[in-house]
């Protein structure tokens, strides 16, 4: 019996010291958490070691004179605008725009000019001889408007107030308002939004006016004695409109382009 118990106190006695071997050994193990991360990133990566894993770099280069920063590569590359041209000819002309060849060195097909009465001071601003079209955007960004115009009748007093504008407005841009060099900003009455030009507008529409006689020009201004330029914004490259109505009566366009801006 003595040898039972003996034989018994021993084998509890192992049991014992294995269980504590092993939970010592697991001790010993190194903790994941602890570990130091080794692992290398590529160029323009940095390495989270919190979570080992490697991230996008944040740029924080700037660029000189006529350069922009590529975010993606980190680098400075020279800015080349987009440029989307219109001939304003092309369209389907309504009411009393005609399509003209008269006036010397017009491009495209030819000039459009509004030989129905004026449209100013109306309450219907932009309704009447509104003419639609559709441009196609290649890149997402601001746009500098601009069309070439011409007044094509003299007035005897002023000729370089009269003649000289037409109605402008981008239904479906991200946005569409003036400014001028400075920061002054100004957005079409009926927009929504303000403050809003000096002289009539309204419906979303700019008065566009120019004060050039004799030549085309691309004069292209808003806000009576207070010029502002137009700007235009879209955040997609897509298929966007472009409305054109009637305001002065022969106020020609022969065409309009946007040039995209430097962000």
């Amino acid at each position: 019996m003595k040898t039972l118990k003996t034989v018994s106190a021993l084998t509890i006695l192992s049991v014992l010291f294995i269980f504590i071997s092993c939970s010592s050994s697991d001790d010993s193990e190194s903790d994941p958490k602890t570990e130091v991360c080794t692992k290398t990133c590529d160029k323009g990566f940095v390495l989270n070691t919190d979570s080992c894993e490697c991230e996008k770099e944040v740029c924080t280069k700037t660029c000189d004179g006529n350069f922009i920063l590529n975010a993606d590569t980190c680098e400075c590359e020279e800015f080349i605008a987009k440029v989307i041209e219109v001939d304003a000819s092309v369209v389907t002309l309504t009411e009393d725009w005609k399509k003209r060849t008269t006036i010397a060195d017009y491009t495209g097909e030819g000039y459009i000019v509004w030989e129905g009465p004026g449209q100013t001071w109306k309450g219907n601003i932009g309704e009447v001889g509104k003419l639609t079209y559709t441009i196609d955007v290649p890149k997402a960004g601001t746009y500098l408007f601009q069309w070439r115009s011409y007044i094509a009748k003299k007035a005897d007093v002023d000729p370089w107030a009269e003649h000289n504008d037409s109605w402008l407005k981008f239904p479906d841009a991200d946005d569409f308002f003036a400014e001028r060099v400075g920061g002054s900003i100004l957005y079409p009455k009926g927009s929504g939004k303000s403050p809003n030009p000096a002289g009539e507008n309204g419906n979303g529409f700019f008065k566009i006016y120019m004060n050039d006689v004799d030549k085309w020009s691309i004069t292209t201004s808003t806000s009576d004695s207070n010029a502002h330029q137009i700007y235009v914004t879209f955040n997609e490259a897509k298929a966007y409109t472009v409305e054109i109505a009637a305001r002065s009566d022969f106020h020609a366009i022969d065409s309009f382009r946007l040039t995209e801006q430097k962000p």
